[in-house]
């Protein structure tokens, strides 16, 4: 006897079909190691001109070394690593020439000059600007029969701050941007390869011989399951070798903080993997061409942008952002925003369970929209199907036959 697949079944068959063609694809490698060379990359890009331009030099000659100390003082004020070397005029001004010195200060009281190559640092500017400052203040003080000294410690402003500093912080952001970076790579990657396996199985009429056999639903969730099975499993590889290589390196020094973005990491891509695509899934639906594609698919890749340019330029200089921290309750962008909001410390495990359970109910919403447009227009060919058309439902219905199993 022989009895008919159930719904489990058919979801599942589809899902593990499409796993193991895309694990078992030359692209799923090459995109793994690009991946990872372009991490590498950054990293060795950014200590490179970390160690570039972290570091300026200022020659001072004779004339001018009375201003050291000030400018010492100076740089120390505004956290700048300023390298001052003491030199004669002339010989200074070949070093500014073979770009051995950023710059040189020169001159007398009332007449100095900051020589540069081509441009003088911004940094390098501010410092001497106000050391010269500073010493013509207090040379006029003293003239006055002012100490200087005696009004400079009245005048200071001891810093301090509520809370103690997390020695911990730039290691936080650092996993804040590394976690964001996957998961913009990620949803936006698998969910625009959802839509592609649809427009291909659509252009190729494959689709009409599976609808025959089982239902629209049924395809759709194994498609998006099974994709997005891959991408998890990309996910977790590449976390897995950046945090040993973090921790050989010893740039990781705090496990438990990056265990938790881990989790925060995997928790939000299938959150978010699965509200998009739903989406990429139903778009790629009402179109018959991949030259159509993407052109109907541009405004997700903008919505999945949005929240990157906003952690990336907002969260690093002000993690607390009010704006920020209402988007991070909002699906859609909630996805990204989140999980670099917890790895800079600034939302508790309340917050993202709340920001999860908005998110949960916004795939369910969605998932059900999005399989409405999808039943509804896989089957059409020529012309793009529209939104509401599609969710209207007066596209052509499949027939299906019946899919047999033989058991013992």
């Amino acid at each position: 006897m022989s009895t008919p697949l159930t719904s489990r079944q058919a979801v599942l068959l589809v899902a593990g079909r499409e796993f193991t063609t895309q694990v078992r694809s030359r692209s799923f490698v090459v995109g793994l190691l690009i991946t990872l060379l372009l991490f590498g990359g950054i990293g060795l890009l950014g200590s490179f001109l970390s160690a570039q331009s972290s570091t300026p030099s200022l020659g001072v000659t004779p004339e001018t070394e009375q201003l050291v100390p000030a400018l010492e003082q100076a740089a120390a004020t505004q956290d700048l690593d300023l390298r001052i070397e003491r030199v004669e005029d002339g010989p200074g001004r070949e070093r500014v020439d073979a770009d051995e010195l950023d710059a040189l200060l020169t001159g007398s009281s009332g007449d100095y000059e900051l020589l540069g190559r081509d441009a003088v640092d911004s940094s390098v500017q501010a410092v001497v600007g106000t050391a010269v400052q500073q010493a013509a203040l207090g040379s006029a003080l003293a003239e006055a029969g002012v100490d200087p000294a005696q009004l400079a410690q009245r005048s200071q402003v001891t810093v301090d701050t509520l809370q103690p500093t997390d020695p911990d912080r730039g290691e936080q952001l650092a996993l804040a941007l590394v976690g964001t970076i996957l998961l913009f790579i990620s949803l936006s990657g698998y969910g625009q390869l959802v839509a592609t396996g649809v427009v291909e199985e659509k252009q190729s009429r494959v689709v009409e011989l599976l609808l025959a056999t089982i239902k629209p639903w049924q395809l759709l969730a194994g498609k998006v399951l099974g994709l997005g099975a891959v991408g998890l499993l990309q996910l977790v590889i590449l976390g897995a070798i950046g945090t040993v290589a973090a921790a050989v390196g010893g740039l990781l020094t705090v496990p438990g903080a990056a265990a938790g973005m881990f989790a925060m990491v995997v928790l939000w891509y299938l959150l978010g993997f699965f509200l998009f695509a739903a989406l990429y899934a139903a778009i790629g639906s009402t179109v018959s061409r991949q030259e159509e594609l993407n052109s109907v698919v541009t405004p997700l890749i903008f919505v999945l942008l949005i929240p990157f340019v906003l952690v990336v330029n907002l969260l690093p200089n002000d993690p607390r952002n009010e704006l920020a921290a209402v988007l991070s309750f909002i699906p859609f962008l909630s996805q990204t925003i989140m999980p670099a909001r917890y790895a800079l410390g600034v939302a508790p495990l309340w917050e993202v369970g709340v920001s999860a359970l908005i998110a949960l109910a916004a795939v369910v919403v969605v998932v059900r929209l999005a399989g409405r447009v999808y039943r509804n227009s896989i089957l059409r060919t020529g012309a793009r199907v529209g939104l509401v058309e599609a969710l209207r439902g007066s596209g052509p219905r499949p027939e299906r036959q019946s899919v047999t199993r033989s058991r013992a």
